[in-house]
């Protein structure tokens, strides 16, 4: 089946980025001339996606207000109202967030029995020769299977604060969230984005609450998993660009201008001593 809707939670806090995002959403945040929020938005749009639902929550607003097409001519705004031409995009408000199973769980009607595909809100990708979820819905569509997963290859360190997966050649065997250190086995981490059958949202509603007291997505696709669920991984190609600190915030946006030679440029020339 084909994949044409896409679920872009977007309704955390930010609070890693206090006090930048005490009223900004972090997703609006800018990489260079456009938000986050826009290049995850032209990633799915590029994946071949139709539909787009995005789950917003306090102090969002300004989200919605910038995916409204603009009656402004001025060219730097033209390539956003071609984009919005391309997809429907509608929000949905999450007004006590429960995290991010939680917050995908407000996708159920949205769905409406498809599978779906899931981009975090946060993060983005470069140097991909195909979109990063263009590769993940790729692998879902070759194959007659319940989910793929794209993932990273993080050191034991790094995976502490991700998803782990642990697999059988390209199929998934076991995804933990956030393992401790000494239970980590595995070198694959989950990379923010996702194809999923439509399953996800049952096991959504029935997953317990973690330790964090939060529905966790990875959680309820370990169940789909012990329920004998077929899930692939995919390797995304291309370079994941994290956006969840000061720091991140600041190298995502010298790594972006690195990766376009004319910005490369105009940024080498403005920092020479």
């Amino acid at each position: 089946m084909k994949i044409r809707k896409a679920i872009i939670p977007a309704a955390g806090r930010g609070s890693r980025l206090y006090p930048i995002t005490k009223t900004q959403p972090k997703e609006m945040l800018p990489i260079y001339d456009k938000p986050i929020i826009q290049l995850v938005v032209e990633e799915a749009v590029n994946s071949g996606i139709e539909q787009i639902l995005i789950i917003t929550g306090k102090n969002k607003e300004s989200m919605e207000r910038h995916f409204d097409l603009s009656e402004n001519e001025d060219i730097r705004l033209k390539e956003l109202n071609d984009l919005l031409k391309k997809v429907d995009i509608t929000f949905k408000r999450q007004n006590n967030p429960k995290g991010l199973g939680d917050a995908i769980l407000h996708g159920k009607n949205f769905a409406n029995g498809e599978p779906v595909a899931i981009l975090l809100g946060d993060d983005f990708y470069l140097d991909t020769d195909a979109p990063a979820l263009k590769q993940v819905i790729d692998v879902f569509e070759r194959n007659k299977i319940d989910g793929v997963i794209g993932i990273e290859e993080l050191s034991p360190e790094k995976i502490v604060n991700k998803g782990m997966v642990v697999s059988n050649g390209e199929f998934i065997k076991k995804l933990v969230e956030k393992p401790k250190i000494d239970d980590v086995i595995s070198n694959l981490a989950i990379s923010g984005r996702y194809v999923v059958d439509s399953k996800i949202f049952d096991e959504l509603e029935k997953v317990e609450l973690s330790s964090r007291n939060e529905i966790e997505l990875t959680d309820a696709l370990q169940n789909m998993l012990e329920a004998d669920c077929e899930m692939k991984y995919c390797k995304i190609k291309g370079v994941r660009v994290d956006v969840g600190t000061p720091d991140e915030y600041i190298q995502a946006n010298i790594k972006y201008l690195l990766s376009d030679d004319k910005l490369k440029e105009k940024l080498l020339k403005n920092i020479r001593i």
